[in-house]
């Protein structure tokens, strides 16, 4: 039921019981009050007739005026006196008080009150001692029970008029009151689609007033609110782009550090076998062979002559001694180049393979994900190696799901290079790195567990946050860019460690086709 009609019944049912009980009460009075009055006025004309027939009769008797005058005295005292007379036995008038009323006041039956308009009248006979003297009749008027009888129904007429008067003002103050508050709920379904700007401009009654000015304050103060937070979004929208780009050039930071080792590495092994070879250039007998030459190039009689001397005669023996020599430094050269040649296209693979990861890349493709943690896994190869950290894969053949290439590849590098900073702080034991690929129901997942220095209990919750670090030179959003890319992915990124000491597993979750999300806010 709608407030305006719950208003008028209301007001309307408390003035109908008003109404009902006030008809009532009038009701009451009409059959019940005015006939006791008219009754107690009849008893009391009659009881006043029979009084006087009683006092009358030595008077009447006497014939004496002063005693009728003193009986009638009594009589003319009364509020409701009208008229009293007395006749003597022949019906002749012996005396009488009061205004007359027109009719006969001797009619009907004696002692029996007669309600007539004029007033309440009854006779009664006089006499003494059985023997007839005369008669009385007394009349009492009913001024004072009409006047009451005028007045309660002046009474009601008011009353009825104030009702309807009640009845006309509870619709219009229904209609007054529930007006504003539709206006106001109006509004604040407007206020609620995002109407801001819009104020209330009704003039209200009573408390509505204040209201109203309520209303609108607290729209004003939406208005600024929603206003600010337009400006914040703006604001974080822009810090989110540029996080984005930081991390994506963080990420390609890694990505280069990655090869920068492998390269450095690999140019050692380079610089080795060039030193190598150019030692055993140095070391050659090859100059020793040309001086050779010319000692029997420049002899009389050419080299039989110089075969037939005492140098001569050594010479093949020399010869043979350098010709071996000469083969060992080839094939050692050789050895050396081969292995130039090797670490010259290492290093073209390495090159080749952080170009194919560098583009930026919003385009989806089938990746084995063993082979892309094996590359991320080589690029840090190098660095594994100094430190004696042990490599354990275990995969499962077919694990492969739909993605972001560079973005996973991203991941994985990040949560390598953590588990590799954190076991390189661990100072006993062997450090371990293991990475299990699972395939699951709704695509892959890959475990990265190391057995480095682990993550405390209250740190857990805070890791993924931006600008939280525990290393002395980090930044503090590598763990938190990672944890958005899974989440764009459609994926997650998960944390779980017994404490410091103990160890700690990242988990990559990725689904199988294309889920993008949204970037997780920290």
């Amino acid at each position: 039921m709608k407030l305006r009609h719950r208003l008028f019944l209301f007001s309307t049912s408390q003035l109908v019981v008003f109404g009902v009980l006030f008809a009532l009460a009038f009701w009451s009075f009409e059959r019940s009050v005015l006939p006791v009055l008219e009754g107690l006025l009849r008893d009391k004309t009659e009881g006043v007739a029979r009084v006087l027939s009683a006092d009358l009769d030595v008077p009447l008797a006497a014939e004496d005026p002063k005693l009728m005058a003193d009986s009638l005295a009594r009589i003319e005292a009364d509020p409701d006196f009208s008229y009293v007379v007395v006749r003597d036995v022949h019906g002749a008038l012996f005396a009488a008080r009061g205004t007359a009323p027109p009719t006969d006041v001797f009619s009907g039956p004696a002692n029996t009150a007669v309600v007539g308009a004029e007033g309440i009248s009854t006779w009664a006979p006089v006499s003494l001692e059985g023997v007839n003297l005369g008669t009385v009749a007394v009349v009492f008027s009913t001024d004072r029970f009409a006047s009451l009888d005028r007045w309660a129904r002046r009474l009601g007429v008011g009353v009825t008029l104030l009702w309807l008067v009640a009845l006309g003002y509870s619709i219009v103050f229904a209609r007054s009151f529930v007006s504003p508050i539709r206006a106001m709920m109006d509004f604040s379904r407007k206020v609620a689609g995002g109407a801001l700007h819009d104020r209330l401009v009704i003039s209200p009654p009573g408390e509505l007033r204040d209201l109203r000015d309520y209303l609108n304050q607290m729209t004003a103060e939406l208005e600024r609110r929603e206003l600010a937070r337009e400006q914040d979004a703006a604001r974080t929208e822009d810090m989110q782009r540029e996080l984005l780009s930081v991390s994506r050039m963080a990420g390609m930071a890694e990505i280069a550090t990655g090869v920068l080792h492998n390269v450095g590495n690999v140019l050692n092994s380079l610089n080795v076998s060039v030193s190598v070879i150019g030692e055993r250039v140095r070391s050659s007998r090859t100059a020793a062979l040309s001086k050779s030459v010319e000692l029997f190039d420049g002899f009389p009689g050419g080299l039989p002559a110089f075969l037939e001397t005492d140098k001569g005669r050594i010479l093949p023996g020399y010869l043979s001694s350098v010709s071996k020599r000469l083969a060992e430094d080839n094939a050692s050269v050789l050895t050396e180049l081969a292995s130039v040649t090797r670490n010259v296209d290492h290093i073209k693979s390495i090159v080749a393979m952080q170009q194919s990861y560098a583009r930026p890349s919003e385009l989806d493709d089938a990746i084995n994900l063993a082979g892309l943690v094996d590359d991320a896994l080589r690029m840090g190869e190098s660095s594994f190696a100094k430190h004696g950290i042990e490599i354990v894969k275990d995969y499962e053949d077919g694990a492969i799901v739909v993605s972001d290439r560079h973005k996973v590849l991203q991941i994985l590098i990040n949560l390598i290079s953590n588990s590799r900073h954190a076991l390189k702080e661990v100072a006993d034991g062997r450090p371990r790195l293991t990475v299990r690929i699972r395939k699951t129901s709704g695509g892959a997942s890959v475990a990265i567990t190391d057995t480095g220095i682990g993550i405390p209990a209250e740190n857990l919750e805070k890791i993924f946050r931006h600008g939280f670090t525990t290393k002395p030179s980090g930044h503090g959003f590598g763990l938190h860019a990672s944890a958005n890319a899974a989440r764009e992915l459609g994926g997650r990124l998960a944390v779980a460690s017994d404490g410091a000491g103990a160890g700690a597993t990242f988990t990559l979750e990725l689904p199988a086709q294309p889920r993008r999300g949204d970037v997780v806010q920290n």
